[in-house]
């Protein structure tokens, strides 16, 4: 054995040992002091980059899960505001069917339901106008999908999704392949007398059924009188002997049975109907067609499309011949960020249309050329609610049947948007929320299991280092006594 006092192997060997303890210790206080067990790329750098990535992805889940929150509460306002509309939109029609009773009412009694309906119109009004979220009107129009142009046989748009991708304008065709159509009866017929007695009809249509007496001798002029005076107990009007549904689409249909006589159709009876002929009787068709290569489903000329990039209600004129008709519509209504990415199938873009009285309900279509009484007359079917103030086209003194049309479309609008966005609501912001908190907490416990510390685990490590740096301080002064021996050899 050597004694070699310039270099003092052992104590290099125990300062070496010590060094790596005292590394150890600091590393175990910095982990427990900060609860983490990667510090920096140093501590483990696959694990850093795939904690990055998960902490990215929880952060925005987070902030996508709040979102939808705040999705949820402004959509609750909305439908919360047309719950009212809908009580009022009831009101006015109690008030309607109050003033259709004319035999039991005076025109004083009529009066104050008028003003009723007309408060009742100035709320659903200021609801329009006032019902916000924040700094966001929600129901005056400026929170709906904004058409920039639409083809002139395109009488009516709501829209209630629709799908941008960075686009700032998009163009839709409606492509109408097989039109919609009344239901027709007696098509180029000329009408002949029956010669004594009385022919009596019984005239079916979607409104309901009128026995109609025609006298002897009767004309095509008559014919379209005894009809016309039913239109809006029926649904059915006559125009030069030929009877029309009011309404458009495969739901409609005219019939006609007749109960006594004959009802003469062609010169010299080529085509007589009698009791014994059975029931006449023909529908009407839907509008077939596509927008942008999905096909629609239509009732009549009123288009329903649900698509991925397109969901709403389309109204085409009555007579709309097969084509192609365009709208444009620019990026616009409430965009929802109900997810972490920034690709279309991550948002949700909702269109809430207004539902101020001039836009509840639906453009007037008036029926022209009726022989009524032996002259020219108009029916006026639809319009908007607003019509139904005083001094309105459709007002309780001018017109309450068709009054009582335009609030029972009104309702079946408001309905059908809180029923659009209540679907919104819990079946895509609600499971949404649902499953953001389940990815939350699952992508929030990977990275806990790479991140976070095992408090158990360290402190055992932290006490064992501990220990050997006590220890290695003890060793590294044993070891430099060991030169000191040199001492006794020198004497």
């Amino acid at each position: 054995m050597g004694l070699r006092i310039n270099t003092n192997v052992p104590a290099l060997t125990a300062l070496r040992t010590l060094s790596a303890n005292d590394r150890n210790l600091q590393g175990n206080l910095e982990r427990l002091s900060t609860g983490l067990r990667i510090n920096s790329a140093a501590d483990d750098p696959s694990g850093l980059v795939i904690s990055e990535q998960l902490r990215a992805q929880v952060g925005s889940m987070r902030q996508a899960l709040e979102n939808s929150q705040h999705a949820s509460n402004l959509i609750g306002t909305a439908e919360a505001a047309m719950n009212e509309v809908s009580d009022l939109l009831v009101q006015i029609r109690e008030s309607v069917v109050f003033a259709l009773n004319s035999g039991g009412n005076d025109d004083s009694q009529i009066d104050a339901e008028q003003d009723s309906i007309d408060n009742a119109i100035k709320s659903i009004d200021r609801i329009a106008q006032t019902t916000q979220f924040a700094n966001r009107k929600l129901l005056d129009g400026s929170s709906g999908i904004n058409v920039t142009s639409q083809a002139g046989a395109i009488t009516n748009l709501d829209l209630q999704n629709i799908a941008f991708d960075g686009a700032s304008v998009q163009q839709y065709t409606v492509g109408v392949t097989v039109v919609a159509s009344q239901a027709a009866l007696f098509s180029g017929a000329s009408f002949a007398a029956t010669s004594g007695g009385t022919t009596i009809i019984r005239l079916t249509g979607s409104e309901g059924t009128q026995d109609i007496s025609i006298a002897s001798g009767f004309g095509v002029t008559s014919f379209d009188d005894a009809v016309n005076i039913f239109t809006s107990d029926t649904g059915v009007f006559a125009s030069g002997g030929v009877l029309y549904s009011v309404e458009f689409g495969s739901s409609e249909s005219v019939s006609v049975e007749v109960v006594t006589g004959t009802l003469i159709l062609g010169a010299g009876g080529a085509a007589n109907i009698s009791a014994t002929s059975g029931v006449q009787t023909d529908s009407g068709a839907n509008a077939q067609g596509f927008i942008n290569g999905a096909a629609f489903d239509a009732d009549g000329n009123d288009i329903r499309i649900v698509s991925d990039v397109l969901t709403g209600n389309i109204s085409l004129a009555d007579g709309t011949a097969a084509g192609a008709y365009t709208f444009t519509v620019s990026d616009s209504g409430l965009t929802f960020q109900l997810n972490k990415d920034e690709g279309v199938q991550d948002r949700e873009q909702v269109g809430i249309s207004s539902i101020h009285s001039s836009f509840l309900g639906s453009r007037a279509r008036t029926i022209n050329s009726l022989s009524t009484g032996g002259g020219t007359g108009t029916i006026t079917v639809g319009g908007f609610l607003s019509s139904l103030v005083s001094g309105g086209s459709s007002d309780l003194d001018s017109d309450p049947r068709n009054a009582l049309r335009i609030v029972d479309l009104a309702i079946d609008e408001v309905t059908k948007r809180r029923a659009h966005l209540g679907a919104f609501q819990s079946q895509t912001i609600d499971r949404n929320i649902n499953a953001l908190s389940i990815a939350v907490e699952n992508l929030a416990a990977s990275e806990s299991s790479i991140r976070d510390l095992d408090f158990a685990q360290e402190t055992s490590d932290f006490t064992k280092n501990q220990i050997l740096y006590q220890s290695g301080i003890s060793v590294l002064a044993q070891s430099n006594l060991i030169s000191q021996s040199v001492l006794s050899l020198l004497g």
